[in-house]
């Protein structure tokens, strides 16, 4: 069976994961509840596959793919998450991720996922792995292919609500570029407000 580090920022959904893995008889060798800690210790350990979410402190999830895919992590991601697999599979695919698994899915399917990795194939939700479009207030067609990692980042945290400064202790970055990435945000969106830009997201429930 394979080793594993699981990381989620919720302890009861990493006990209930690492407890799931170990009755199918893989070895859970760490847990980490950010994505710091997450690139740490899948350095130390080197597992087979990493149990990753994506809605993670510190560093995200797609930050935490894009850092494994840029230093050539050689076992394989299995994402859970409960992020939309419709809009961020093909994304998560692009950045390494051998397979996407919905928090909304029932738990079984994290075992029979980690299997399938193991044995050399990937695991993503059947037709999800699409390019993904939203709507802007005004009705305006927008595709995530656009939007970097790191806007996608800072999107999700505006939307939860979190103040600029916040956003940049969180992502070790100034709040000046936080505002930089708002503007863009703004543009890519075709909105002019915070509010109007959080509307566009929330009316398909994308991020």
């Amino acid at each position: 069976m394979g080793t594993i580090v699981v990381v989620d920022d919720h302890p009861l959904i990493r006990l209930a994961v690492r407890i799931l893995l170990e009755n199918h008889g893989h070895r859970v060798l760490a847990e980490a509840s950010n994505g710091v800690d997450a690139i740490q210790l899948v350095r130390m350990h080197e597992p087979d596959v990493v149990v990753l979410d994506l809605d993670i402190p510190k560093l995200d999830g797609l930050s935490v793919m894009a850092h494994f895919k840029s230093n050539r992590f050689a076992g394989k991601v299995l994402v859970l998450t409960a992020s939309s697999p419709t809009d961020f599979s093909l994304r998560c695919l692009k950045l390494g991720a051998a397979g996407f698994i919905s928090k909304e899915e029932e738990m079984n399917k994290i075992a029979d996922g980690v299997d399938a990795l193991l044995s050399g194939l990937s695991y993503f939700p059947s037709g999800a792995v699409t390019s993904p479009q939203i709507y802007s207030s005004h009705n305006t067609p927008i595709m995530y292919s656009p939007l970097t990692n790191r806007e996608i980042t800072i999107l999700r945290l505006l939307v939860k609500g979190k103040k600029n400064l916040d956003i940049a202790a969180t992502l070790f970055i100034s709040h000046k570029t936080v505002s930089t990435y708002k503007s863009r945000l703004l543009r890519k969106f075709n909105v002019t407000t915070l509010l109007e830009l959080v509307q566009a997201v929330r009316k398909q429930n994308n991020i």
